[in-house]
């Protein structure tokens, strides 16, 4: 093997190497991204929901004063 070919050799390996680490590096991004944007949706659905009751809760009781009169 001449100077040459153990060139490229090496400078393909690093290249394998940058492009697999950006790879992973990106997927790891993405989990933790998808991860916090399943936290926030939870806290969402959580804050809809008691907003919700709240509302349906004043609504029966308006209804219910209204029926008792």
């Amino acid at each position: 093997m001449n100077l040459f070919s153990a060139m490229v050799a090496i400078a393909a390996i690093i290249g394998i190497v940058a492009v697999s680490r950006y790879w992973f590096e990106s997927r790891h991004s993405q989990a933790v991204e998808r991860e916090h944007f399943e936290r926030v949706e939870t806290e969402l659905r959580e804050r809809i929901e008691t907003l919700e009751r709240i509302v349906t809760d004043q609504r029966e009781k308006l209804r219910k004063k209204i029926d008792d009169l």
